[in-house]
């Protein structure tokens, strides 16, 4: 219920003068005996003439009119029910829990108490596939933000398996818990948790480990499978001992790709559910060898220390090719080459298509070759002696993250050459030369990306004693391995000036949420443009397909596809660019995020905690309607707020109808007792 009063607001020492005026005009007006009416009449309009005069004066003061509005908010309640699956699995069905929150809502509004009605996603429908008690009980702060808000109902069965436990908050209203569910263990047996890498390299064997759980089939053997596309790929026959246990596969992928496989255990009997007896595992399969060539005019350590930090990694495949010792060329495609001993008379290597290079100089580079063709970088000789330096890290380097760059100070001094250096372009210095404490501007290592190419610039070789002397110090030369691999890792990526890109925005999306897909569309001269017809094709493990049309703009340039069922897709996108058609494509997997059905004992333990710590009582559903006694007991009063608004008289309408209505009034009084 909502009561408003005004109060006029006032410059107060500017009131008794327009009160003097308007009684002195209304006086010397009424003052007059000879008049035709009586004296109280005349008593009357004088009184009506000084309303009259000091409403119409009154404007001078630019006085405000002060509204206070009471408002009475009783006191409110919310009714938070854990919608999620597990609720109803066991002790309780659907029709039961409705039944006592409508009791609830009905007793709690006999008490003059409003209710708050909050589950996880507002439906009243038990099928929420994951169980976070602290965002649920976030949610009712959220609902009942800036109400008279009392305290809350939690129906639940005590189980979380998303977020964090609801015990680590303070609250500062009580929480009546309600228990859900049974608190004795089922009869089950189940797959709790799978352990294995989501990204893993071709070739290489990856363990899939399995957690087991089980309740009441101790010294049962039960069989263990791991399935791919519907055929057995993998199995163990494994008797139940203890109450978790573990079993490993150890398997090998030989295709690049999505891979889906489905962990079952074989059913025992008897078992509360079944829903628990398989997972599904999804893992992506990757060719991560990237292929690197040494050109080199002559063997060298630096090559052997190159070569082995890279193959520590088991990302790279690494070939040398030095013209003096090796008849054939290389023949294939590599993603980077690096050149050492760079523009030296003993390499004669061009490279097919447009990898990654990186010039590694020695003291026999020819100075004037380099200049040629490096754009980037001008080196300006002066002398044939060479400079001993050490490498100084640019700490506004962005191209790649380079851990512990202090290493570099400690590393021996390489050879460079003696002069100017100038650099220009889109390049950035990895490293500075520093000569002894000094540390100078010039140039130690050089990246350059364009956008079209890629390399890398070290302008001294030797680099074979940074890696001895650091593994000499800290046991290992992780900082040598870092610079190397990361450089090589840097060069091997390449650009991508496709005009058309159509692409998933994760690898992996789960069975409740929408699939997607980050849009992209260049004319010829690589400008990005918009209002795109884009024919989207989606298809299933199992051959179905599903058809979109997309039309991209500059407010909107993903595309929203449905929730898919578990599985993995292949997708395919084409768009017409006047009389090209371009074309994109890619997989990605659906996940069943579901562990409602991994925990089945109810944690009425967790309730009572949560009430005491908040000020509330637990009780079992089938005490649930004493609760609504123990709110009548607390008492709960409804408040009043007051909100006030200042409105300036001279914006009110109605106050000028009141001038209107004086004058108005004054006249036809005269004229009705007086004729004039």
């Amino acid at each position: 219920m909502d009561r408003s009063f005004l109060y006029l607001e006032y410059s107060g020492w500017w009131l008794l003068p327009i009160v003097i005026l308007a009684a002195s005009l209304s006086y010397f007006l009424y003052s007059k005996k000879n008049v035709p009416w009586n004296s109280s009449q005349n008593w009357v309009l004088a009184a009506i003439r000084f309303l009259g005069i000091f409403s119409l004066l009154a404007l001078l003061l630019s006085p405000s009119i002060r509204k206070v509005t009471n408002r009475v908010e009783d006191p409110v309640v919310a009714l938070a029910v854990d919608n999620s699956q597990s609720v109803v699995q066991r002790g309780n069905s659907k029709e039961d829990i409705l039944e006592i929150i409508r009791s609830l809502e009905e007793g709690l509004d006999n008490q003059d108490i409003d209710v708050e009605l909050v589950t996880f996603n507002d439906s009243s429908d038990f099928n929420y596939s994951t169980s976070n008690l602290s965002s649920l009980i976030k949610r009712i702060d959220d609902v009942t933000d800036q109400r008279h808000f009392v305290g809350s109902i939690l129906i639940t069965d005590g189980i979380y398996n998303r977020g964090s436990s609801p015990l680590y908050k303070n609250y500062v209203t009580p929480i009546f818990t309600i228990g859900l569910g049974d608190t004795i263990p089922p009869k089950d047996a189940s797959i709790s948790r799978v352990l294995y890498n989501k990204v893993t390299y071709k070739g290489n064997e990856t363990p899939i480990r399995l957690e087991i759980s089980q309740e009441g089939f101790t010294n049962r053997e039960i069989f263990v499978q791991l399935k791919e596309k519907g055929e057995l790929i993998a199995e163990q026959k494994i008797r139940l001992r203890s109450s978790i246990q573990e079993v490993e596969f150890v398997l090998k992928s030989e295709e690049e790709g999505l891979r889906r496989l489905v962990a079952s255990i074989s059913n025992l009997g008897d078992e509360s559910t079944l829903e628990n007896n398989r997972s599904n595992i999804f893992m992506e399969i990757i060719d991560g060898r990237q292929q690197v060539l040494i050109v080199a005019n002559a063997p060298h350590p630096d090559i052997k220390a190159i070569r082995s930090t890279l193959a520590e990694t088991g990302n790279y495949r690494t070939e040398v090719y030095i013209p003096q010792i090796h008849d054939e060329k290389p023949n294939e495609v590599f993603d980077v080459v690096i050149f050492h001993g760079a523009f030296t008379s003993g390499i004669n290597f061009t490279p097919k298509e447009n990898p990654g290079t990186w010039y590694i100089l020695s003291n026999e580079s020819s100075i004037t070759s380099a200049n040629r063709t490096l754009p980037f970088i001008k080196i300006e000789r002066r002398g044939s002696q060479p400079d001993k330096v050490v490498g100084s890290f640019n700490q506004n380097f962005s191209k790649y993250k380079i851990e512990d760059v202090s290493a570099f100070e400690e590393y021996p001094p390489v050879e460079v050459p003696f002069g100017n250096y100038s650099i220009s372009g889109p390049t950035e210095i990895l490293m500075y030369q520093k000569l002894g404490s000094v540390k100078t501007q010039k140039p130690l290592m050089v990246v350059f990306d364009d956008g079209t190419q890629k390399s890398a610039v070290l302008l001294g070789q030797n680099i074979w004693k940074w890696k001895l002397q650091e593994a000499a110090i800290n046991g290992n030369a992780d900082q040598f391995k870092n610079l190397i691999t990361k450089t090589v890792q840097f060069l091997s990526v390449k650009n991508d000036k496709k005009q058309f890109r159509f692409k998933s925005r994760v690898n992996n999306f789960t069975d409740s949420e929408p699939a997607l897909f980050d849009v992209e569309v260049y004319n010829d001269i690589y400008e990005r443009i918009y209002g795109s017809d884009i024919y989207i094709t989606i298809t299933s493990e199992n051959g179905a397909q599903q058809n979109f049309t997309f039309t991209d703009s500059e407010l909107n340039n993903t595309f929203r596809a449905p929730s898919f069922s578990p599985g993995i897709y292949q997708y395919q996108a084409r768009v017409q660019i006047g009389d090209k058609t371009l074309t994109d494509r890619g997989e990605f997997s659906v996940q069943d995020i579901n562990p409602e059905f991994t925990n089945l004992t109810a944690d009425h333990r967790l309730l009572k905690n949560l009430s005491n710590n908040s000020g509330g009582t637990y009780m079992h559903f089938n005490q649930a309607d004493q609760i609504l006694s123990i709110i009548d007991e607390m008492d709960f009063k409804s408040i009043i707020k007051s909100e006030e608004n200042f409105i300036p008289l001279n914006r009110a309408w109605w106050w000028y109808l009141i001038i209107f209505s004086l004058f108005s009034g004054e006249w036809f009084l005269r004229k009705f007792w007086g004729g004039y």
